[in-house]
């Protein structure tokens, strides 16, 4: 199976669950906002595929959060098999990732170091170019 095609069914699996989110956590009081689907692998024979999810919120409420998502894990894959026409469904298993809080940092390090670099040793802000 092509590569491309494996790129492919994995942006289609990404956007279907992040369309399917809103519509399953409405009536459960769950806040799908605070989910955000970071990427999608499916295994080369599609019958698996793993999808990354950062959570915001305190630990507890992330928790929630995945277990939620486990627990409607048929929901999502019957979504995807209706919007997909493959063989095989892949099983979908969910897994947390801390990727897009590790990029804030990352961003919030260099917003602090281009801050420090605007301003000399004594403190006065350093003329800018326009």
């Amino acid at each position: 199976m092509a590569i491309d095609r494996i790129k492919r069914i994995n942006e289609m699996i990404r956007r279907g669950i992040a369309s399917s989110l809103l519509h399953m956590g409405q009536g459960e009081g769950i806040d799908t906002t605070a989910i955000m689907i970071v990427d999608v692998s499916t295994s080369r024979d599609l019958r698996s595929a793993t999808i990354y999810v950062s959570l915001k919120g305190t630990a507890e409420e992330r928790d929630e959060l995945i277990k939620w998502m486990r627990r409607r894990r048929i929901d999502f894959q019957t979504e995807i098999a209706q919007s997909l026409s493959l063989k095989y469904t892949p099983k979908l298993m969910f897994r947390s990732t801390t990727a897009i809080e590790k990029g804030d940092r990352v961003l919030d390090i260099l917003a602090e170091l281009d801050q420090d670099a605007g301003q000399d040793q004594d403190g006065a802000s350093l003329p800018t170019e326009d």
